[in-house]
């Protein structure tokens, strides 16, 4: 689908158009099965059929998406389900493996603001939900932006702790301000870890080894404590993998988590959850140097090997109390990050840079007080307070490796307040027409102290000398920037504070077509706010950066059926977004990494959307997700358009088409062989944005990834109490790999680097209930 936008009524056309299509299509699929569906609601009512060659209905699932427990095909919303047990055999336990088959959705945990594992305080920052993935901050920062996907962990914002002992993870796709604020800009990610069971004691351990000598082990005990009154989970993990370029370097890391939690009934209508968890990670960086010398060819060569050690620590509760009329929780949670880092990266003149990144403090603070009508209540109503606080300092020199010459440092103390009022209700017309409205207020404030350095020197007796009318010399010289000529700026007081108060909305209208059909369609609101930032300017002097906030208006409309017998799950959506000021960081210019600003720039797309499911027998099931978005730049700000080349977003496939299969053999005694599949295909797009100069010279071959196909494929066999099991898993069997990030720094002489996604790995899961 190709197509142009202008600031003509061509727009609303095509809005109209494709809401309007989406519209009379699910209401075709809903005629065309009603007489169907009412067949299979007049046969739910008869007992059901004892023999294993049956046809069986899709499993009904339960979400919390929305604050209140509902079957997920009962939710008007673009909503993604996965268990904790299929994650866990089919060796699923990163947020990149979690997301990968969810459509519209890619990417997974940042490492760092770059694409450097020099950790980060804020996860989501490398999820990417309907092409919208957040940005890092300046050149020289080390802080990221605030990410445009909310993440939480067992409703901690950010918390940690989510890749072990899972329930379920839940995807919400489409901005969902009202409810969450505004680091939910491109939807949410929610991850449910197991709580304590008051039933009786109980363990789960697994062990995992796989390529790239991946060692992980993971254990929970459940212990009743006082019955029917107190129980404590306590759950552990341990990861460890090599790189798969080299075994000490890039893409190597080792893992230990930990985490508590107590459940307490004290009295009917009464429940506190307390909850303690840490987890320290060492991620390894350098070791080999990608260098990309053909636009799909990628050559290593021996580099410096850098770790980041990072510490993060989190307590946090949930208490619930149903007070009559109404329920009230309040969610309290404190979590700490700490980060000492040395990575090596290749930077301009193909010299290599000595990063040092340490943050001695890195503190949040959140509470959350919500009162939410009864779950029999005919009016679902909700509202609540949210208040979030961060305090970090952090410090980021940036050197010659060969000489110790400074490229930049910044030294950040910076303060986040953020309070927010929200209020959300959901209102019968009729018993098959439902009204929704919200509204959030918000006001951050962001003060920042921060001095910046930068050698204006940078590149004297560097390869790239002559740029600066110095001294030229080969890689990596003894002299690279000597001597240095310091410029330092400073930001602080009111110069460094910066305000800003948002309004989300949401409206929504949702009609029963059938009891197995809904039609929806909604227009809601999201933001993330802005900030300050020094980074470098022209002629490598510090310069001060404010931006603006993102801000979101959505259109979408979307039906979820089940036919024959709810056997067929059919789930389609379209959505239209309207973008005032989207936050991209682009670099000024591309040979210096010092370079990079951000801008807002309007924004539109438009996409659509297909999940489906077929229970084909009780032993086979089949799924097909497809997604396509197009995307527009429009009204360019001044700059912008002499920075960057492409007027369409980067950094995701416009395209993309999953398969999944499941058949499940019954063995003699009760045990079961399941055989799972499932194969992505991507279309091509831009990893990166590049400059008009580099385009001119070949540069977006280099930035281009091509399409590709990547599959998974797992056996698993179950006893027959399903208490234990051993899993044989594929990733990647077609051995295709696809550029995570490119580095384009000039094309003559050529500059470039590369790092890529894994090879084809295999692996065994135990796995053992007890």
């Amino acid at each position: 689908m190709g197509w142009k936008m202008t600031r003509t009524s061509r727009d609303n056309s095509c809005r109209r158009s494709l809401l309007a299509g989406t519209a009379g299509l699910t209401l075709a699929m809903g005629a065309a099965c009603l007489p169907v569906q009412a067949q299979a609601q007049a046969q739910t009512t008869k007992a059901a059929p004892t023999s294993q060659d049956a046809p069986q209905a899709l499993d009904e699932i339960v979400v919390t998406a929305e604050r209140f427990e509902r079957n997920v095909q009962k939710t008007a919303a673009s909503v993604t389900v996965q268990t904790g047990q299929d994650l866990l055999t089919q060796g699923k336990f990163t947020l990149s493996t979690i997301l990968e088959t969810v459509p519209g959705v890619s990417g997974g945990e940042s490492e760092g603001v770059s694409n450097e594992p020099t950790g980060n305080d804020s996860p989501a920052a490398g999820i990417t939900i309907r092409g919208v993935s957040s940005n890092g901050g300046l050149s020289g920062q080390t802080l990221s932006g605030v990410p445009a996907t909310a993440l939480y962990v067992d409703n901690v914002y950010n918390g940690i702790g989510g890749g072990y002992d899972v329930d379920r993870v839940e995807v919400l796709r489409g901005p969902q301000g009202t409810l969450y604020g505004r680091s939910a800009t491109a939807g949410v990610v929610a991850i449910h870890t197991r709580n304590p069971n008051l039933a009786g004691y109980s363990v789960d351990a697994s062990v995992e080894a796989g390529s790239y000598d991946l060692r992980r082990a993971s254990v929970a005990v459940n212990a009743p404590i006082v019955s029917d009154h107190l129980a404590l989970r306590v759950a552990a993990n341990h990861y460890e993998r090599d790189g798969a370029d080299v075994d000490k370097g890039f893409g190597a890391s080792r893992g230990d988590d930990v985490k508590l939690k107590l459940l307490a009934l004290p009295s009917d209508g009464v429940s506190l959850l307390i909850g303690a968890s840490m987890q320290d990670r060492t991620l390894y960086n350098g070791g080999a140097a990608g260098n990309l010398v053909a636009p799909n060819t990628v050559e290593y060569t021996p580099y410096s090997v850098g770790t980041a050690k990072l510490k993060s620590r989190q307590v946090w509760a949930e208490l619930n109390v149903d007070l009559g009329p109404a329920r009230l929780t309040y969610l309290p949670a404190y979590r700490s990050f700490n980060q000492d880092a040395t990575v090596f990266v290749v930077g301009p003149g193909g010299n290599s840079i000595k990063q040092i990144v340490t943050t001695p403090e890195d503190d949040f603070v959140t509470h959350e007080l919500r009162l939410t009508s009864q779950p029999d209540s005919m009016i679902k109503w909700q509202t609540g307070l949210f208040y979030y606080s961060n305090g970090i300092r952090s410090s980021n020199r940036n050197v010659w490796e060969s000489s110790d010459g400074l490229l930049f440092s910044a030294d950040i103390d910076r303060k986040t307040r953020d309070l927010g009022v929200f209020a959300e209700a959901t209102v019968p017309v009729t018993q098959a027409l439902r009204l929704t409205g919200g509204l959030r207020w918000d006001k951050t404030t962001v003060t920042t102290a921060e001095v910046y350095s930068s050698n204006l020197s940078v590149f004297c007796n560097t390869p790239l000398g002559f740029v600066s009318g110095c001294a030229v010399a080969g890689q990596n010289s003894p002299l690279a920037g000597l001597p240095e000529s310091i410029s330092t700026i400073k930001v602080s007081g009111n110069a460094g504070r910066r305000a800003f108060k948002n309004l989300t909305y949401k409206a929504r209208v949702e009609y029963d077509l059938a009891p197995a059909n809904l039609l929806y369609a909604s227009i809601s609101s999201a933001f993330l706010p802005g900030d300050v930032q020094i980074g470098t300017g022209a002629g490598n002097v510090p310069t001060v950066y404010p931006y603006d906030s993102e801000k979101l208006t959505a259109y979408e409309i979307g039906s979820k059926n089940r036919f024959f017998d709810r056997r067929l799950q059919v789930n389609l959506g379209a959505f239209y977004y309207d973008y005032a000021g989207y936050q991209a960081s682009v670099q000024l210019d591309q040979s210096n990494p010092a370079s990079a600003v951000l801008f807002n720039v309007p924004l539109r797309m438009v996409g659509v959307e297909l999940e489906t499911l077929f229970q084909l027998s009780p032993a086979d099931r089949i799924g097909l997700n497809v997604s396509h978005i197009d995307s527009k730049f429009h009204d360019l700000p001044a700059g912008f358009a002499d920075a960057v080349a492409q007027r369409e977003l980067w950094g995701f496939a416009p395209t993309s088409l999953t398969l999944l299969y499941d058949h499940q053999i019954r063995l003699s005694g009760g045990s079961t062989l399941n055989l799972h599949g499932d194969g992505a295909w991507r279309s091509a797009y831009d990893v990166r944005f590049t400059t008009p100069g580099l385009a001119a010279q070949g540069g977006l071959d280099y930035e281009r990834q091509k399409a590709l196909f990547q599959g998974n494929l797992n056996l698993t066999w179950a006893s027959a109490n399903d208490r234990l099991s051993v899993t044989g898993y594929v990733r990647n069997v077609t051995d295709k790999r696809y550029k995570t990030y490119v580095n384009l720094q000039s094309i003559s002489p050529l500059q470039a680097s590369a790092t890529l996604s894994d090879p084809r790995t295999f692996g065994v899961v135990l796995t053992g209930k007890f």
